[in-house]
């Protein structure tokens, strides 16, 4: 495992993609907020790596029933919005569709 914070409060100094380059990992799961998320499933989509994304997401019911917390899913050539709650919280960074 390795950590990275922008203020190197803990781990190394600086966004998380600086330490993906030099580290070259075989697979990569994130967690943390949205721009980084989709810049970790960038780097993994540019590098041919696997990502697992935790996605953080207002779970008002926590069952799906509310919708509160949908993302928008790659699936079958198309997308569909999945509950982060009971479909989730941990996706493909390549299903994940962060822009829309």
């Amino acid at each position: 495992m390795r950590v990275a914070t922008e203020d190197g409060s803990a781990g190394t100094k600086g966004f998380v993609t600086t330490l993906l380059a030099a580290e070259r990992p075989a697979s990569i799961y994130g967690c943390g907020p949205l721009p980084m998320l989709k810049a970790v499933a960038a780097y993994g989509a540019d590098h041919a790596v696997p990502v697992w994304v935790s996605l953080e997401s207002r779970m008002a019911c926590g069952v799906g029933a509310c919708r509160g917390c949908v993302t928008k899913i790659r699936r079958d050539g198309g997308f569909v919005y999945e509950n982060v709650c009971n479909a989730g919280p941990v996706f493909k960074g390549s299903e994940v569709i962060f822009d829309g």
